[in-house]
């Protein structure tokens, strides 16, 4: 037994303990004192029912209640005649008490004294009574040793009880403190198990307590570390493949600029040309991870504002001119005169994503139409093409890291937008059919006028 286990085992004995430390000053200790108060006002009660019975001249009812009290008992006047008695009119009329104890003014009245000739302590109840109109005493009395007697069978009984009630309270706390401790345990082996590259932890623990909470927030950790290491494993297996491609161009390009002699500067120009479009696309490629990775870490921040949705469109379409000459692709912009709430750079991002894989999927000219639709307090933004389309089967991979349809691109285009959109709570959905195009639909919040 070590840590944890053995400290709740240590404070269960401790507070046992204290608790029968106290139970035992107040009962074991002072128990004399308890039940001579007990025993007293049970004579007290006594003294008067048995002098109503005497007042009444009714003897069989006090002997009843003499019987029952079980004590010795006298009756007598204050001039001295013994009236009721257990005993003859010896010493102390019987009981041995000093009769000085007799003449006293007070209604009742409680005295402990020696019985002279035997030495035996005793207790005795004084009440005051009247008896065929004459003032008389009635005395109750028994033995101190009772009381004592009574009070050491009590302790006796009570250090059995305690011994019992040690060891039932040692097995409860084994079995308590192994039971409450068990939890942790399990959390220190799924930690241990999460540090040593094991992150296929499940805990079940069902404590319906903070560790229970713990328990989950360590298997949420494990999943999400799960999603990172793929995530990783992924990176570095595409990032590596993506990357060997242009860079083996980059290379033979450099190289038959080496090999290049003369003056042709046309054939010099489409060789550096194309080391520089291998150049922007690797470029793009660590943006698109990097981008991805920090709208995945939790630290973008949206800055939220309004603005007008046909102005960053229109800026967006201005910006993709250039890819677009020689294409025989017409971009045309429908109902987007609108004001909306969101961070405009992350919209501005995800229109350009868009547009950039409606223009891939185009080969032969076509049209690509960027409209909008109110609908309640929100704005639907629709981004169509009438592009090759994508297969229904492989619709629902598109918003995967990596993913491409037609192995173009770096295969995050879409995995960004779908951050964006859910940092923006906005609901999306895309559409498609083969030859035909694809749509994809998101929705912002509209700003009240």
């Amino acid at each position: 037994m070590r840590g944890i286990r053995k400290k709740l085992f240590i404070t269960y004995l401790i507070i046992t303990g204290i608790i029968f430390l106290l139970f035992y000053l107040s009962q074991v200790v002072f128990i004399g004192k308890i039940y001579t108060y007990y025993k007293i006002n049970q004579l007290k009660n006594y003294s008067l029912e048995i002098a109503n019975a005497l007042s009444k001249n009714d003897d069989k009812t006090a002997n009843e209640l003499i019987e029952e009290s079980n004590s010795k008992v006298i009756a007598v006047t204050d001039t001295g005649i013994l009236i009721f008695g257990t005993r003859g009119n010896g010493q102390g009329y019987g009981i041995g008490l000093p009769k000085t104890f007799l003449n006293t003014d007070e209604k009742l009245s409680v005295v402990e004294f020696t019985h002279p000739s035997i030495g035996v302590e005793s207790l005795a109840v004084i009440r005051s009574f009247s008896y065929n109109k004459q003032n008389a005493k009635l005395v109750l009395t028994i033995p101190l040793s009772t009381i004592d007697d009574t009070a050491m069978i009590f302790k006796s009984e009570f250090f059995l009880m305690l011994l019992i009630c040690i060891i039932v309270i040692i097995i409860m706390s084994i079995i308590m403190s192994k039971r409450l401790t068990k939890p942790i345990d399990d959390l220190k082996y799924a930690a241990q198990n999460i540090a040593s590259g094991n992150l296929d932890v499940k805990l079940d623990v069902k404590t319906n307590d903070e560790l229970e909470d713990l328990a989950m927030s360590m298997n949420s950790m494990a999943e999400n570390l799960s999603k990172a290491e793929k995530f990783k494993r992924d990176l570095i297996a595409n990032i590596t493949h993506d990357l060997k491609t242009p860079l083996g161009l980059i290379k033979g390009y450099c190289e038959m600029l080496l090999d290049f002699y003369g003056d042709d500067k046309e054939k010099r120009n489409k060789y550096l040309n194309a080391a520089l479009n291998e150049v922007d696309r690797m470029s793009k490629m660590i943006d698109d991870v990097l981008s991805l990775s920090k709208l995945q870490s939790g630290l973008v921040k949206l800055k939220i504002s309004s603005f007008n949705l046909k102005n960053l469109v229109d800026d967006v379409v201005l910006s993709f001119e250039p890819l677009l000459q020689g294409k025989n692709i017409n971009i045309v912009t429908e109902n987007l005169d609108v004001i909306v709430n969101g961070d405009a750079e992350l919209i501005r991002r995800v229109i350009m994503n868009l547009l950039s894989n409606s223009i891939k999927s185009i080969n032969k000219g076509g049209l690509i139409t960027i409209s909008s639709i109110l609908e309640n307090n929100h704005v639907k933004v629709i981004v169509s093409d009438t592009g090759k389309g994508i297969e229904k089967e492989k619709l629902q991979n598109v918003f995967e890291k990596f993913y491409k349809v037609d192995n173009k691109g770096t295969g995050l285009g879409l995995a960004i937008v779908k951050e964006i959109l859910d940092l923006h709570g906005s609901e999306y959905y895309i559409e498609s059919e083969i030859d035909k195009g694809t749509s994809f639909y998101f929705t912002l919040d509209k700003v009240a006028i």
